[in-house]
């Protein structure tokens, strides 16, 4: 062979070498990425370790009970917020569940939180009840509940890394008093057999354990109650304020980018051009105050189908050796963090001028005596809670938040993420994974969840 077709060889087959290498590296990038991605879950499990959490596995936060949210982010779709600076005015549910859902999709972001008080100290998300569950008032199965329980499960076991009361019971009960309630509970126990089980006084024998001790003695005390539904499975009595507290820590655990919370208490007094200014060196500002967007500056309440509504509630202490449970009945009764208290909320106020707090007792125990009797004739109350929520015009699907980007002269990246109202625990998880999917960019593959995302724009 003369030199020339040698040359001619060698280059044929080297172009041939440099093609093969070409698609090997592009089909080994997802490989990269997902080496990566274990990378950060090693030391974020190592951070646990450090802080005392062996033996919790991080990398369950996917998996709950079997139930699976349906949009795990892609590793091809990983890559990191565009200019790296996002601004969340909120530090409530909405704020810190898009704060979770950024950094796990985007862990070189610097985040950065803007709210009137420190974490877990303020706000509506605060002083609710807490309680986790799909179900809508009617006892039926609410739009995306199995969807909203999954991925609120996941929040609340990443906050629990780092806070040891967040869930303070694995079960609620659905009281019926009319045989109305009690037809509809029993075809809810019946469709819903992993998270339902209706209970009859009859059935309810003490068997040791303070679940059928509890549930033996509120028969008893309570005899006006036909029955009761148990919700259990995947849900649960959250302490509001350890959640938040533990949700914040975590986000503040991942990812290579900053995490700052400013505390900011003139937050109302703040004016348009102060608020620009403040907001100037984000790349990206989400609105998630809940009622504070629109006690301040920042938007008008008219603008959108919403209403502000004033929820005040009553803790109260009761002695008892057996621990009471959460129940619902039009209001609840919520067990708190200490012994022999719980929470009966909550009011539904929708005028300027609030309610008293002897006002709040008359409103209260009228609508809650008929299935929690034995509180209100043993129990001494300690003080009286107040927060305000933003309530949404109802839909084809209930009240829904409000989430998507926005025109406003505050930012020119604007996002807005509100109008939880009761229905914050079971809603923030999948509505703040679809805002960061928006935000990113990233496809989110809950189509009817996205589809139906702008019903507040019309």
């Amino acid at each position: 062979m003369n030199g020339v077709n040698r040359l001619s060889l060698f280059i044929t087959t080297a172009c041939i070498a440099m093609f093969i290498c070409v698609n090997v590296l592009k089909r080994l990038e997802p490989l990269a990425v997902s080496a990566l991605l274990m990378e950060k879950r090693i030391l974020q499990k190592q951070y646990s370790s450090r802080a005392g959490r062996e033996g919790r596995n991080l990398f369950s936060l996917n998996r709950i009970s079997g139930f699976k949210s349906g949009r795990n982010m892609s590793t091809r779709n990983y890559h990191p917020l565009m200019g790296h600076r996002l601004g969340i005015i909120g530090g409530g549910l909405a704020g810190l569940s898009t704060a979770y859902h950024i950094l796990e999709k985007s862990p070189s972001t610097d985040v950065t939180i803007i709210d009137r008080t420190a974490p877990g100290t303020g706000g509506a998300s605060a002083v609710a009840g807490g309680l986790l569950h799909p179900l809508s008032p009617k006892g039926k199965l609410a739009y995306k509940g199995f969807e909203g329980l999954a991925s609120a499960n996941q929040l609340v076991e990443a906050a629990s890394r780092f806070e040891d009361n967040v869930v303070l019971r694995n079960s609620i009960y659905r009281v019926a008093m009319t045989e109305a309630q009690a037809v509809t509970f029993r075809e809810t126990a019946a469709a819903l057999p992993e998270l339902a089980t209706w209970i009859v006084p009859d059935s309810a024998i003490d068997m040791g354990d303070d679940k059928n001790r509890w549930e033996e003695k509120y028969f008893s005390s309570e005899k006006n109650v036909l029955g009761t539904l148990r919700l259990s499975g995947d849900c649960k009595v959250v302490h509001m304020r350890s959640y938040l507290n533990g949700l914040w820590s975590y986000c503040e655990s991942i990812g290579s980018g900053k995490k700052s919370w400013v505390t900011r208490e003139d937050v109302d007094s703040i004016n348009s051009n102060e608020w620009k200014e403040l907001l100037a060196d984000f790349d990206c500002v989400v609105f998630a105050a809940g009622s504070g967007l629109f006690e301040s500056s920042l938007m008008n309440q008219k603008d959108f189908p919403i209403n502000l509504v004033r929820g005040q509630s009553i803790e109260m202490t009761i002695d008892d050796q057996i621990p009471w449970n959460a129940i619902l009945c039009g209001k609840y009764v919520s067990p708190l963090l200490e012994s022999g208290r719980v929470l009966i909320g909550a009011t539904h106020e929708f005028k300027e001028t609030p309610l008293t707090p002897d006002e709040v007792e008359v409103e209260l125990k009228e609508r809650s005596y008929h299935f929690a009797s034995e509180i209100w004739d043993n129990g001494t109350i300690d003080r009286v809670t107040c927060g305000n929520r933003v309530q949404t015009s109802r839909g084809p699907r209930g009240r829904q938040p409000m989430v998507g980007k926005f025109e406003t002269n505050h930012h020119h990246n604007s996002w807005i993420f509100t109008g939880l109202s009761g229905r914050g625990m079971l809603y923030h998880g999948i509505y703040g994974e679809l805002l960061s999917n928006m935000i990113l960019g990233m496809k989110d593959e809950d189509s009817d969840l996205k589809e139906n995302k702008d019903w507040w724009r019309t």
